[in-house]
């Protein structure tokens, strides 16, 4: 009898160590695919990714189809390029503890973002492009100071500032600039938005407020934003006729 309670108590055992390690393994496997959604979907991407669609969706296809490359290349290089290295930079001389931004060291990081941006943004601005576009790149700068002012006080998911800044840009380029309805893609970009907050409460990045008020900034920011250039240009093309 002894025995068979010993056995029975062993296999118990052996069943919940198997249990804790197939529990171990699947958290393991979650939190992996979450910090691959955070990375595909990193606010320092948006800007590509809507240069792309402005290609892809836009008249600027056949505007400047041919140089795809000279568009996209100086917006990686200055809105992912410079600020990872910089970053990196400051990182590897110990003027920054780590890459969480702690008070105190804010200002080297936030400088060397809104300098590559700014940078960015004069780029295009001195190639005389439309005033709508200008404004799709006015964006990114725009959310980062009104995360800088929140920052003082509180914390807001930038992630989720930067995907919905990418939704709210796209969102006014079809509605108020090309007449466009792409339900279809915007549903997929809502599925994306969603799986990155999700992602985030995951990782325990952020809390449920922040990620719904970073989205709705962004969202709202950008889409009021490209919606101003549009109304700007038109006004500006009507003055010149």
């Amino acid at each position: 009898m002894i025995e068979e309670k010993d056995k029975e108590k062993r296999i118990d055992d052996e069943m919940i160590v198997s249990d804790s390690l197939r529990y171990e393994q699947s958290e393991k496997k979650e939190s992996m695919l979450a910090r691959i959604i955070s990375f595909v979907l990193h606010p320092l991407f948006m800007v590509v990714y809507v240069i792309t669609f402005i290609f892809i969706y836009t008249d600027f296809k056949f505007l400047y189809g041919n140089q795809f490359i000279q568009f996209i290349a100086p917006a990686f290089f200055l809105s992912c390029a410079i600020p990872v290295s910089g970053i990196y930079a400051l990182k590897v001389t110990k003027l920054i503890t780590d890459y969480q931004f702690r008070k105190g060291e804010r200002f080297l990081p936030f400088s060397v973002f809104f300098f590559s941006y700014g940078l960015l943004f004069y780029y295009f601005f001195s190639a005389k492009l439309t005033i709508w576009f200008l404004a799709v790149l006015a964006v990114p700068m725009i959310l980062f100071l009104i995360y800088i002012s929140l920052s003082t006080f509180w914390r807001i998911s930038v992630h989720m500032m930067g995907i919905g800044g990418l939704i709210g840009s796209i969102m006014s380029i079809c509605y108020n600039i090309k007449g466009l309805n792409l339900y279809l893609l915007f549903i997929i970009l809502f599925i994306l938005a969603g799986c990155l907050g999700v992602s985030h409460l995951a990782l325990k990045k952020s809390t449920p407020t922040q990620v719904y008020i970073g989205f709705l900034v962004g969202i709202v920011v950008s889409y009021l934003t490209v919606w101003i250039g549009a109304y700007w240009g038109i006004v500006i093309f009507l003055k010149n006729l």
